[in-house]
């Protein structure tokens, strides 16, 4: 549906009009929702009441908790008294958010709750056109109340004082629509509590509230369910039939209203294109402004009505805007802003807030900033266009160095023991990290932007950059169960590397990549990308990152069920470490060596293995691997029928993972606590364990301790005689573990059959 409004006429063409005409009655020109000025009457007495609201908007959706909002404020003002303010609304919201939509909407539904009429003027505070002049809405306002033209005071105070005492004591509904600011609308305010005034801008219009008591309407996006909706009431059943390219379509308008009714108009217009086409021609950042433009109407093109805002602001918000389109995350704090305007953190949080009052950036809850995707999407345009190519490299540049710093003395922070396997990167003007509470704060709110960078320099001149965040990064993404986010990161750095022809970079990658994937339980990939990751390396002679591949090709061989290739790929791991002189590494490798000897029923040696692996992992002060490997321990000591040591173990290594945010051996040791305490009969709490178990595992996708705390339940089901209960989850656990290709397979097989005997 088309939002535009008619050709303007001035309201000095509209007198000249009655004049030519020689009419005495009124000529009302029909108005729009984005409004023109109204012709006003010019007769010289109030005979009618005037009822200058534009038409209401078509299918008008949601925004139930506003309207509920006003109508309180409207039932305040049933009742006035010769103390009381004028009631005043002031609606504010991003560009295209439907702010005029929405006070047309709710003036039509309780016009005839102002019997005296209802007074509408488009001020052109933001749009193609001049603004409105408070000399010039005063006057049209006068000649909507009967005042003849050559009676209308020149003295715009005196035109005020007019205007309020013709309202005195009237019921009436006064739209003050598109204001520019406080200055614009307070001249047009009545003087009595009688009268209602509804304003709408971009701006917060924070003046208007502190100083003239107006109660601040915020309109949001429209909620995903309601956004769905709109696009029904505007295209029909075409939105059911195509669910998924709707929801698509919502998504890549934003939740706009504007945005979706150009969609939608779109889709109108070409009833053979389906809904996944239309949404296809959307899916290109670079074209989606284009393609939302309207057709020739200038007034609703987004692009358009994003450049009203834009044109407003003063020279250095400006330049702080079209910098913000350079910025590769969704959301940002004014530390980065800062380093991208080159300015201090003081300065760029002011930026930032004029941009807020502006409706161009908005605050979040956490106290960070960010941009609607459509705005953020033209203001990089707007960067492309008037930034010079210097000036975008080097904004670019001082950001991703101050991204990549910060990054490293995170992870220096968590991660001191492996400082030496990542790159040295210079730190000076990184964020002032101290403790590992900031340093997870930092690197999981930057987590979306760390990726964004890397993937906007994976096939640029700045490739290292995305080499070096996959290095960087690769600890913290993997104990912190990003696995997706991971294997997004490894896969750019390791097409990164082959374009920069560097065999270790791509070994390293290869062999992050291989890591996740056995993390996700696809361990025939895992396999495939660490055997990559040693030829690469072995070219080239690097024995640490081969020896890192050997002990975890030696894990994926153990999960798969092939023991001996195993201990064969862990003992040249362990030679090779050894050989390096990296005790972290050679730990490691026994650990890994002790999960081997536990599948092969040697538990003895299995426990020694392990003890000696925590014993260098405590020594070095290891913390990630420490946990792991009292995990391990304790599942040696439960295969020992040790379960108070077990337990011990157990709980031990589920306080590192809370202390450490390690999600993945969190739900490991939660399966190792749920089946020790069913061994020793406490069964009250070990549904629970397994269960919170399943909730993590699900969440970072970790197959195999889905299938661990699957087993788990089922086993408890299974000894409280809960047979059904029982078969569903040992089938559950049962098809998690073909699909891994675990040789669990065939032992919940037998757990099946027993049942059913």
């Amino acid at each position: 549906m088309a939002l535009a409004g008619k050709d303007d006429v001035t309201r000095d063409g509209a007198d000249r009009a009655n004049e030519m005409s020689g009419m005495a009655g009124a000529v009302v020109q029909a108005g729009s929702i984005t409004g023109d000025i109204h012709l006003h009457p010019t007769q010289s007495a109030f005979q009618s009441p005037p009822h200058e609201l534009p038409p209401d908007v078509h299918a008008f959706t949601d925004r139930i908790e506003q309207l509920e909002q006003l109508d309180l404020l409207l039932a305040a003002s049933d009742e006035p008294t010769p103390t009381a303010a004028v009631v005043i609304s002031a609606v504010s919201g991003t560009p295209g958010v439907g702010k005029t939509a929405f006070a047309i909407h709710w003036a039509h539904r309780v016009s005839d709750r102002f019997p005296d009429g209802q007074l509408y003027v488009n001020l052109r505070g933001f749009g193609p056109h001049t603004p409105v002049s408070v000399a010039d809405a005063l006057a049209g306002f006068l000649r909507s109340l009967g005042v003849p033209r050559e009676d209308i005071p020149l003295d715009v105070d005196e035109r005020t004082a007019r205007f309020r005492s013709l309202l005195a004591g009237r019921r009436m509904l006064i739209v003050l629509d598109n204001a520019a600011g406080p200055e614009q609308v307070r001249p047009l305010l009545p003087g009595t509590s009688s009268c209602v005034v509804l304003v709408t801008s971009r701006s917060v219009l924070q003046g208007l509230v502190s100083r003239d008591g107006a109660r601040r309407v915020n309109l949001d996006l429209l909620p995903p369910a309601q956004a769905i909706d709109l696009l029904r009431m505007l295209i029909g059943a075409r939105v059911d039939a195509e669910p998924v390219a709707a929801a698509t379509l919502v998504q890549e308008c934003g939740r706009l209203p504007l945005a979706l009714r150009i969609a939608a108009d779109l889709a109108a217009m070409n009833p053979e294109v389906t809904l996944a086409e239309l949404a296809g021609d959307l899916e290109n950042e670079q074209e989606r402004l284009a393609a939302l433009d309207a057709g020739d109407d200038p007034i609703t093109a987004v692009r358009a009505v994003f450049s009203w805002s834009y044109r407003n602001l003063p020279t250095e918000q400006a330049r702080a805007f079209r910098l913000l389109g350079l910025h590769p995350g969704r959301d940002f704090e004014p530390v980065s802003a800062a380093i991208l305007f080159s300015t201090t953190s003081l300065q760029a949080r002011r930026l930032l807030d004029s941009l807020v009052r502006s409706h161009l950036v908005e605050r979040t809850r956490t106290g960070r900033y960010q941009m609607h995707d459509l705005i953020r999407i033209y203001a990089a345009d707007l960067a492309k266009n008037e930034e010079s190519a210097g000036e975008q490299e080097a904004a670019r540049r001082r950001l991703f160095d101050f991204f990549l710093a910060t990054a490293s003395v995170a992870m220096d922070i968590l991660y001191p023991q492996e400082s030496d396997r990542r790159p040295r990167v210079p730190t000076e003007g990184s964020a002032p990290l101290t403790d590992d509470t900031q340093a997870v704060h930092w690197l999981e709110a930057e987590r979306a932007a760390l990726l964004a960078m890397a993937a906007h320099t994976s096939h640029s001149s700045w490739a290292i950059f995305t080499v070096a965040l996959s290095t960087i990064l690769y600890r913290f993404l993997d104990s912190h169960g990003h696995f997706e986010d991971a294997v997004t990161l490894h896969t750019a750095a390791v097409a990164a590397g082959q374009e920069r022809d560097e065999p270790v970079a791509v070994g390293r990658a290869l062999h992050n990549l291989g890591s996740v994937y056995q993390r996700l339980g696809r361990y025939q990939e895992a396999v495939a990308y660490l055997e990559q990751s040693l030829a690469s390396t072995r070219q080239v002679g690097q024995p640490m990152v081969e020896a890192f591949a050997l002990s975890d090709l030696g894990l994926v061989s153990t999960l798969l069920g092939n023991y001996d290739e195993a201990l064969s790929r862990l003992s040249e791991a362990l030679r090779l470490f050894e050989q390096e002189g990296d005790r972290t590494g050679s730990g490691q490798a026994l650990n890994n060596m002790g999960l081997a000897l536990i599948r092969l029923g040697r538990f003895e040696e299995a426990l020694g293995h392990i003890q000696r692996a925590l014993a260098v992992f405590r020594e070095t002060n290891d913390g990630p691997r420490t946990g792991y490997a009292l995990n391990d321990v304790g599942m040696a000591f439960q295969r020992l029928g040790r379960f108070g040591e077990a337990r011990n173990h157990h709980d031990e290594a589920l306080s590192f993972a809370r202390e450490t945010g390690d999600r993945a051996l969190e739900a490991a040791a939660l399966n190792g606590l749920g089946s020790t305490n069913r061994r020793l009969a406490r069964t009250d709490l070990v549904l629970e364990l397994h269960e919170e178990a399943l909730r993590i595992a699900q969440e970072i996708g970790d197959r195999y301790e889905e299938a661990q705390a699957l087993e788990g339940a089922a086993s408890l089901h299974q000894r409280n005689g809960n047979v059904a209960l029982a078969r569903s989850h040992w089938l559950q656990a049962r098809a998690i573990y073909a699909d891994l290709g675990a040789p669990e397979v065939e032992e919940v097989d037998q757990r099946v059959r027993e049942l059913e005997s």
